[in-house]
């Protein structure tokens, strides 16, 4: 029965990706058939073990796999609260360059609440039990939001490369703004330009008459509307300026994607196919909203530097869980059941 049903995921997850590969149920679908497929390998190998007369071998056994799973967090929150600080010393002090800082200083916190347990469990069983209750009760929502993190930063991982990979003739790329520094693009937008400049090219040498639409508008603290700063960086990169067609109004990812097609359709392009240019860390969202404002096509990923992406994709992350806030909220509340229930008897 297991594995049927890990099966029904995973081809469920296939049918869906064939159809439309812009969806996070997906990703659901495929952390869940993982999970399921994991539980059952490590469930037949504690059978294995358990068959055994010597009962040592499934002992050891779990207890490497416990140890292997604390080690892995204290790596995780070690690296996270690393990777924080390398965060502000170049790019500054602000609520999103501290999002890996928090996120590991959290993960390092809950290993230190596992290790208190245990360390109360040598001296005080009654205290220990206690304490065990409540890491339950907590595991349930972290496991929740856990999960979705590993399906969301997976699958985006996937979606990412099946697009580079089997990346179809457009009518038009769309690279989104990004910031500038002055009238120039910051290296992370230019390695946006530079993506969907590839992007221009490939589907032009396959025979569609593809243009570039630079989608930007002008911040409080720019000089210029980023679409024109944009512009100006593939010129000097040597793009024919007539293939080059600019939004220069919108304010936010879903503005870029209307407005950009609305810029098409006034050049002749209507309900055409549609390549959007963003960085690696945020292409599966960008994707994602593509969908949702009813535009045919997919994301397309630039690469984005190694110490940026930890906070960038936990920003990605957090504005996920923020659009899907409903249904979140729901099931955070069912997963948090066992916690408020020991808070009513505790207050009792």
């Amino acid at each position: 029965m297991g594995w049927a049903l890990v099966a029904l995921l995973a081809t469920a997850a296939g049918v869906l990706a064939w159809r439309d590969p812009r969806r996070l149920s997906i990703a659901v679908l495929i952390a869940l058939a993982a999970g399921l497929a994991t539980i059952g390998v490590l469930g037949r190998a504690a059978l294995v073990l358990d068959d055994s007369d010597d009962p040592l071998p499934l002992a050891w056994a779990m207890l490497g796999v416990l140890l292997l799973a604390y080690a892995a967090l204290l790596v995780l929150g070690v690296a996270s609260v690393a990777n924080g600080i390398a965060m502000v010393r170049r790019e500054g002090r602000s609520p999103a360059h501290l999002l890996s800082f928090v996120f590991g200083v959290g993960v390092l916190g809950f290993c230190a609440f596992v290790l208190t347990v245990w360390w109360v469990d040598q001296n005080h069983t009654d205290v220990a039990r206690e304490l065990f209750l409540w890491l339950v009760a907590l595991a349930a929502p972290v496991t929740y939001l856990a999960v979705l993190f590993v399906a969301f930063v997976g699958y985006g991982l996937l979606y990412g490369w099946a697009a580079r990979r089997w990346a179809r003739p457009v009518d038009a790329v769309i690279v989104l703004g990004a910031g500038l520094r002055g009238d120039r693009p910051t290296p992370l937008l230019a390695a946006r330009l530079d993506r969907g400049r590839e992007a221009l090219d490939r589907s032009r040498a396959r025979g569609r008459d593809t243009h570039l639409i630079c989608s930007g508008g002008q911040g409080s603290d720019e000089v210029v509307p980023e679409a024109v700063a944009m512009a100006n960086h593939l010129v000097e990169a040597g793009v024919d300026r007539d293939l080059l067609w600019l939004e220069d109004a919108s304010t936010s990812t879903e503005e870029n994607l209307r407005f950009s097609a609305q810029v098409a359709a006034r050049h002749g392009v209507d309900g055409g196919r549609f390549a959007v240019v963003t960085n690696d860390y945020h292409v599966l969202r960008a994707a994602l909203l593509l969908r949702q404002v009813g535009l045919d096509g997919y994301g397309l990923g630039a690469r984005t530097a190694l110490y940026f992406w930890p906070s960038a994709i936990l920003r990605e992350y957090a504005a996920i869980l923020w659009e899907h806030r409903r249904l979140n909220a729901a099931l955070l509340a069912v997963t948090c059941v066992p916690t408020l229930a020991l808070l009513v008897r505790a207050a009792a």
